[in-house]
């Protein structure tokens, strides 16, 4: 009897151990949308990104155009009866300005005009971006909440977030100057100095001693961190 009882338990974990990847895969791919775009921009253009939210992230490279990567989720729990239509109540859209402007807009479609479904659709679809930038573009950001990731960018960076966390890797950081500000959160800095804000907050401003870039970040509730590229890293090509 205590044979037969150890050899169903046996069973009932193998297909328990066989059964939920299956699972797992199957929910992952049924609740993830990916798109992704290809954008020329000249030397010098900006990049300008309006109402993200999620996460985030940027990353210098040497061709001549912006590779936008989005990926869309919906929580594993999700109905699977809605999991489409409540993933394209959310889209991204890229547009070419001029040859040295580039847009990429976050909207969010809403039945009626209350804010809650705005509010909504923002904490149960999560957005991911993967954008890489030629170096030399300049940076215009507006986060909403989530995480923002910089890294490898030679140009201005112009970069607003309300909450969440804020990484900015600096190539030749002697050619930057940095305004980094937050409303209520911490400034961690590979260089320079971080001093009191409003008790709550915290700011750093400095200048290299060859400045032809700025970095201008503000955050609200959250922290901001910048940290320093080895020389070798960014000049090697992508």
């Amino acid at each position: 009897m205590i044979r037969k009882v150890a050899i169903a338990v046996l069973g009932l974990t193998i297909r328990a151990a066989t059964t939920q990847p299956l699972l797992a895969q199957q929910v992952s791919s049924l609740f993830q949308e990916t798109k992704t775009e290809h954008v020329s921009l000249a030397p010098g253009g900006t990049i300008r990104i309006e109402n993200s939210f999620g996460e985030l992230n940027i990353e210098g490279w040497n061709q001549p155009e912006v590779e936008i990567t989005v990926i869309k989720k919906l929580p594993y729990d999700y109905e699977a009866s809605k999991s489409a239509k409540d993933l394209s109540v959310v889209t991204v859209t890229t547009e070419r300005k001029s040859d040295k402007e580039v847009w990429i807009a976050t909207n969010i479609a809403t039945h009626d005009s209350l804010l809650s479904s705005v509010a909504r659709t923002k904490t149960e679809v999560w957005v991911e971006y993967q954008i890489h930038a030629p170096r030399d573009s300049k940076l215009v950001i507006r986060h909403d909440h989530g995480t923002v990731h910089v890294n490898n960018m030679a140009a201005d960076i112009d970069a607003d977030s309300g909450a969440g966390d804020m990484v900015v890797i600096i190539p030749d950081p002697e050619s930057h100057s940095i305004d980094a500000k937050t409303t209520v959160g911490p400034i961690a800095s590979d260089f320079g100095k971080t001093h009191k804000k409003h008790f709550v907050g915290r700011e750093m401003v400095t200048g290299g001693t060859t400045v032809s870039s700025l970095v201008r970040l503000r955050m609200g509730r959250g922290g901001i961190t910048l940290k320093t590229l080895q020389k070798e890293a960014y000049t090697s090509d992508q």
